[in-house]
């Protein structure tokens, strides 16, 4: 039972090292495939911005308020889109910065606590795992390869005191 239980830790750290180091990796592609959408949205304000500015001085928001004036739903809800992506533009510069420019832990904070699902699920479908030797990537996955160890560590110690009462339990004289 040792053997098997020492060969599980051995294949468990190896297993959350391996796994653990592509995190930085896939926050990097992560960071790309995340630039692209804020230069993509970047894009689409501008050009509504060209439009304020040939038609409204440069007031976005006088455009805005021109198309949430149309008695045209659909041209309602294009200023309503328009707003939202007024309002979202500088949310999403900050969280590039934060990917681009920000600590390995502070991009690991904003990976687990912010990143858009969506976008996540795309980078993952593109990603292919490899071998990162950053000095983040090797903590990462030591971090990682310990923690599964010490998770199974302590689900057999559980069990076993879970087994150990259960015993006691079904041997107790009558």
């Amino acid at each position: 039972m040792t053997f098997i239980n020492g060969l599980l830790q051995r294949l468990l750290f190896t297993f959350g090292v391996m796994l653990f180091m592509q995190l930085p990796q896939f926050i990097d592609h992560y960071s790309q495939q995340f630039s692209g959408y804020y230069l993509a949205q970047q894009t689409q304000l501008q050009q509504f911005q060209f439009i304020a500015d040939t038609n409204f001085s440069g007031q976005l928001d006088t455009l805005i308020a021109d198309f949430n004036a149309s008695p045209a739903p659909a041209v309602q809800q294009v200023g309503k889109q328009v707003f939202t992506l007024q309002q979202s533009l500088p949310v999403l510069a900050a969280d590039l910065a934060i990917l681009t420019d920000g600590s390995y832990v502070h991009k690991l904070g904003y990976f687990i606590t912010r990143a858009d699902s969506k976008l996540a699920e795309n980078t993952l479908s593109l990603f292919t795992p490899g071998i990162p030797l950053s000095q983040a990537a090797i903590a990462t996955g030591l971090i990682g390869g310990i923690s599964l160890n010490l998770f199974w560590l302590f689900s057999l110690k559980l069990l076993s005191i879970m087994f150990s009462r259960f015993r006691l339990l079904t041997n107790k004289p009558a």
